[in-house]
Formats: structure tokens, sequence, C-alpha cells
């Protein structure tokens, strides 16, 4: 195996990003990761195919867009002309989005007013501590058929907290949750399960990025690549008529 690459991914790692928090001795620094973009430019390609394929202009809202990777992978696949935003609370990442030409706004689910054919959470379930409320703020924006594309981890079915592959970063997570916990959710607020997909984080990168964790004190489990029962789980389901 060439380790260029896995040393490439720890020197990024270790950069310092645009956006740091300090708070009761927790210390998170984040920055925007560019391969998210081509990440979930082909997942949303495989997961979305039917909408790309259509040709029609759509209006996308990515919710907690943080420095806007989705949306920027939405605005490569959706048809000319369409709508894509997003939305995030924490200024300094949403002054770096509008740099490099995105439309993120600081504003929080609740102050939107307009209506989106889909919305988009990426990683968001765990910082909510009432889901079954925000996914009402959520069907406030939603048009006629509005769809919502979510991704969250399995951690709910897990028989350990060593079993999941990174940080479980309390107390900014919240809440775990497992798949069909996920789906009743969806279910009981109305919505259609259209398409599920699951994909693993235990490869060697993620070990590389963990060893860099370790290295600075961050608490994570260091474990064997590929062994893990851990899924990210990433679901597109649409608004049923009431």
């Amino acid at each position: 195996m060439n380790p260029r690459p896995i040393l490439s991914l720890i020197r990024q790692t270790v950069q310092t990003g645009v956006h740091s928090d300090v708070e009761n001795g927790r210390t998170a620094i984040s920055r925007r990761v560019g391969t998210k973009v081509t990440s979930y430019k082909k997942i949303l390609a495989s997961m979305f195919d039917d909408v790309w394929l259509s040709g029609k202009q759509i209006s996308w809202l990515d919710v907690g867009a943080g420095y806007g990777e989705v949306v920027e992978a939405v605005a490569l696949l959706a048809p000319s002309g369409s709508k894509i935003e997003g939305i995030e609370p924490m200024k300094p990442k949403v002054v770096h989005a509008r740099a490099r030409g995105l439309c993120i706004r600081e504003i929080y689910l609740s102050g939107i007013q307009d209506k989106f054919d889909f919305v988009s959470i990426i990683d968001v379930f765990s910082h909510i501590p009432d889901f079954h409320n925000f996914l009402k703020d959520i069907k406030n924006i939603l048009a006629v058929d509005g769809e919502i594309f979510m991704e969250t981890g399995n951690a709910g079915d897990l028989k350990s907290c060593h079993d999941v592959p990174t940080e479980l970063d309390l107390p900014d997570h919240l809440v775990f949750a497992g798949e069909q916990h996920i789906i009743g959710y969806l279910s009981e607020a109305g919505f259609s399960i259209i398409k599920i997909k699951r994909m693993r984080k235990d490869g060697l990168i993620n070990l590389a990025k963990n060893i860099v964790k370790k290295i600075i004190g961050r608490q994570v489990f260091l474990a064997v690549p590929y062994t893990s029962p851990h899924r990210s789980i990433l679901i597109r389901a649409r608004l049923q008529h009431s």
C-alpha cells in the first residue's frame, strides 16, 4: 500500500481551520474539507439520479450547511437555473462559504419562509434534542411532494461505544439513534422512504484521522479497520399528502 495518500491526509487533518470553539475545556477546530464535495456529488448523483435526469429546475436547502460542501455538490448536479441554498448558525463558516460564492445564510430553520423541493440534513440529527419538532419545521418549508435527505450514524444499534469508529464528541452530540429509530421518526412525521444507503466509515483513512486525534489528545478508540458494525445511514424520503 502506498502510504503517501494517508500521510497527505494526516497533514490536512492537523491544519488549523477557520472556525474554533473552546468551551468547558473542550476544544473543537473545524475547516472546509474539499473532498466532501466530490464524495457527496457521487452519493447524490446515485440517490437522486431521477431528479438530475429530469432536467427540471429544483429548489434545495441544506440545513446546517457548515462550509457549504453539500451545497456545492448539489449545485454541480442540479439543472441550470435551480435554487440551491444552505443555512448555518455559525458565522465564521457562513463567511467562509460566502467568500467562495456559495449561497449560505446565517439563520435558523425556524426563520425560513420560502418553500423548497428538497431539504438535506447531513450529520445534524445528533445535535437536535427534539427531532419530532425539528421535522415539523422541515415539513413547513417543503413544497408539495417535497423530499428530505438525511445522513446520520447508527450508534443506537451498537452494543458498545467502542464500536463507533470515531469520537462521540460529547456534549456537542446530544442524541444517538439506530436505523429503525430514524425510519420511525420519518414515518410518524408523514414521510415515505424512497432509498436507503449504508456506508462504513472505519477504513484506513478514518484510522489515519483517529491516530492524529489521539496524538493531539482527543478521545478516540483505535480499532482494526473494516471491523466495526457502525454505518453511516443515508435516507431519501418523500412527504406524503395529508
